[in-house]
């Protein structure tokens, strides 16, 4: 179906574009100017981004007396034509090859993005004195891998045949944000139910890492934050105690995650980990876990009822954030 309607739209409109083509033209001593936008050497996209997400906008750049006015005699077809990738009138960017980005023009106060040849300006007298610019790099499909955008122009203006004005880079590397973290196993070994003879009681603490592996260069800082499951909802965030899962048999017991020192760790709640270097590597969350007994105190200490031996396993989210 995309075939025919292509086919049917040059077949049908080759004749009407040649006519509004040749109906705009420079002023004499006029040309294409070309605006450089700068951009950072490097930018970075923190991990698990929203594609969609802005992750830089430059500076505003105002023209002042540029030398690429024109006039058309005619309607005529405009709007941004895509040097880095295709133009496609059905999405509001221009996608920049097959990296995951691409990139929006900004013209005056008008919606960012046009794209050629989505609509048709009327005949008249057109330049560019005084208007301001800018330039969006937005993240629109995932990739793990560092990028380019490369030196040179991503796209121009165009107004039927004439190229008035195009917009430039020197190019920049962009960089994933993230470390790989895999999922963490915790053997908490054999405890005695005797251990838990009144409320409050724990097991012996249990000590593992959250692992941060391969973690790139220009990650200025990593935050982390423990968030209770369905499967073992929150006893109590504040004193960081989930149920264990359904699939456990011991009772009157909870999980509890403790942070280096050994003290309890508030669910839900973001912590920094000074830990972490700048210049990249592997890394790791020191953290505790032990068991409580959330059960009342009662006459047979750890074999009141309500108290039973068994698997006690829980699940727990840990999310990061790099900065």
């Amino acid at each position: 179906m995309k075939a025919i309607v292509l086919v049917l739209f040059f077949g049908g409109l080759f004749p009407v574009f040649q006519a509004r083509a040749a109906g705009c033209d420079f002023y004499p001593g006029h040309h294409l100017y070309t605006m450089n936008i700068d951009l950072p050497a490097t930018l970075s996209i923190p991990r698990d981004t929203p594609n969609g997400t802005v992750i830089f906008e430059s500076q505003t750049v105002t023209l002042v007396s540029p030398s690429n006015s024109y006039k058309c005699t005619s309607d005529a077809p405009f709007g941004v034509q895509n040097e880095v990738g295709p133009t496609n009138p059905e999405l509001d960017y221009l996608p920049i090859g097959n990296t995951g980005l691409a990139w929006q023009w900004g013209r005056n106060e008008n919606q960012i993005g046009s794209i050629y040849p989505n609509a048709t300006m009327p005949a008249g007298n057109y330049g560019w004195d005084k208007s301001t610019h800018r330039l969006r790099i937005l993240k629109v499909a995932d990739t793990n891998e560092t990028q380019k955008i490369p030196p040179g122009t991503l796209g121009h203006y165009q107004i039927g045949a004439v190229s008035g004005l195009a917009m430039a880079t020197r190019g920049t590397t962009i960089l994933p944000q993230s470390c790989e973290t895999p999922d963490v196993r915790v053997d908490m070994g054999t405890s005695d139910l005797s251990l838990f003879s009144e409320y409050g009681k724990n097991s012996d603490p249990v000590r593992f890492n959250i692992k941060l592996n391969n973690c790139p260069k220009g990650i200025n800082k990593v935050s982390y934050k423990l968030t209770p499951t369905s499967g073992s909802p929150a006893v109590s965030a504040g004193a960081g105690m989930v149920e264990l899962n359904k699939n456990s048999t011991a009772k009157g017991i909870a999980l509890q995650l403790l942070d280096e020192n050994q003290a309890p760790i508030e669910l839900n709640k973001e912590y920094t980990f000074l830990g972490y270097s700048g210049g990249g590597g592997n890394f790791g969350i020191p953290l505790f876990a032990q068991y409580v007994r959330t059960l009342p105190t009662g006459k047979k200490g750890g074999f009141d009822p309500g108290m039973s031996p068994g698997s006690a396993n829980a699940d727990i989210w840990f999310i990061m954030n790099y900065l």
